[in-house]
């Protein structure tokens, strides 16, 4: 009895040490059946911090109404959609402690035809500067009794990071720091003691990610601009046009790297915009023999065409690769681009060729990917460490290894056999 219970009382222990190491992970989200999905009905919020002084910082909060439900209340004309935003800042994700909640209704009246738009709201944050937060928006649509998440972190170390500074296209506040060459953007800093602010350039082109298995070490990115000009300031805010390629990081400190990217990026972007860029990001399928064709042939659009219908087979079959394939290489713009677009980095590589995840894990330093039954020997776990650079909070690198190298080849002739790789569904 006496070996019994001693054996329990270890059980027990090393039961309680496993649950503690598991919060330490304290991942933000849950296992969850895909990280994107372009065919769900999952409503697209955005979001923007600006901080206006050292005790508040201003919201913006980007609505698109193509999934909500609009209905008539009464026998008038009108249709509506109502919301209710809620929100909680926090000091750090997972935290019990919260700092700052409240909540607000919005009501989106309609014609009988509803025309596609953006519903943008605003909202005041008790933040102290000084130190960073987690916000957690929760967004009602209260006509179809469904809830959705928007988490943003809020960095409010200094006064000149990201969020001191408010981008405006035309009068409105953007959701995006990419825009057409050309375009002109009102840059606002809400700092009003800066006289001047350096903007540096930066036109170099990145290639690809490197294979999961990759041994060789991925381009060293060095804060080394191409060009630099300085801005002497008459107010608090000044106007930049966009260059024909590359990004513009603005800087108000000389003696940090902190500051606000803005981006050129073609009109259909998160899309692929010509038989160039198509060309280049089908290289993670292509053999180097094949690339090199499709880049030196007279006719892009005929040689990218070409490649298509031969692993496809057929018309049919190869329209449906094309959908599928720069389907993927749209998500992976929109939702992983940092300082390259999202297809060109280890995250967007993964998501093109594997597919949604089974589940995925999001910590505040890592991503943690998971294709297949978790319980399973042949189930593929991709880590993504997070890191640190001026330009993004958006950039995660992969921890590759050997493990991966089968895997990979046996999806991407998955592709070249004229067939969509969907491991998650296996």
């Amino acid at each position: 009895m006496e070996k019994i219970a001693r054996n329990t009382l270890f059980l027990l222990l090393a039961l309680i040490f496993c649950l503690c190491q598991s919060k330490k992970r304290q991942y933000t989200t849950k296992p969850t059946k895909s990280l994107v999905n372009p065919d769900s009905d999952l409503l697209e919020v955005n979001a923007v911090a600006y901080h206006t002084s050292d005790s508040v910082t201003e919201t913006y909060l980007e609505i698109k109404n193509e999934n909500l439900i609009y209905k008539r209340p009464d026998t008038t004309l009108a249709f509506y959609a109502e919301l209710k935003i809620s929100y909680k800042l926090l000091a750090e994700p997972n935290s019990r402690r919260i700092l700052d909640s409240s909540s607000f209704y919005l009501l989106d009246r309609a014609a009988e035809k509803v025309e596609v738009k953006s519903i943008v709201s605003k909202f005041n944050l008790k933040a102290r500067r000084g130190n960073n937060y987690y916000l957690e928006v929760e967004v009602l649509d209260l006509n179809k009794k469904t809830k959705y998440a928007k988490n943003l972190n809020i960095y409010k170390q200094n006064y000149f990071s990201e969020q001191n500074f408010l981008l405006t296209t035309n009068g409105e506040v953007s959701f995006k720091n990419s825009f057409l060459k050309g375009e002109v953007v009102v840059v606002k800093s809400s700092n009003t003691s800066v006289s001047q602010v350096t903007v540096d350039c930066f036109f170099k082109e990145f290639g690809p990610a490197l294979p999961p298995f990759s041994s060789k070490a991925a381009d060293e990115f060095k804060y080394k601009p191409d060009s630099v000009f300085v801005l002497t300031l008459s107010s608090s805010q000044y106007a930049l046009t966009m260059p024909d390629k590359g990004f513009y990081h603005v800087r108000t400190d000389l003696s940090s790297f902190e500051g606000i990217t803005i981006y050129t990026y073609d009109k259909t972007f998160p899309g692929v915009s010509n038989s160039d860029e198509m060309i280049n990001c089908t290289r993670y399928i292509m053999s180097k023999a094949e690339f090199e064709e499709c880049k030196g042939a007279a006719d892009k659009k005929a040689a990218i065409d070409k490649f298509w219908l031969t692993i496809g087979g057929s018309n049919e079959r190869a329209r449906e690769l094309l959908k599928r394939y720069y389907g993927r290489v749209k998500e992976a713009n929109k939702y992983f681009s940092s300082y390259t677009q999202g297809w060109k980095n280890d995250r967007g590589m993964i998501f093109i060729i594997y597919g949604h995840p089974t589940n995925n894990y999001r910590g505040s330093k890592e991503e943690i990917w998971v294709y297949g039954n978790e319980g399973s020997p042949s189930a593929q776990r991709f880590i993504f460490r997070k890191t640190q650079n001026p330009f993004s909070d958006n950039d995660y690198i992969l921890e590759r290894s050997q493990f991966y190298k089968d895997s990979w080849y046996t999806a991407v002739d998955y592709w070249r056999q004229g067939h969509v790789y969907l491991d998650n569904a296996k």
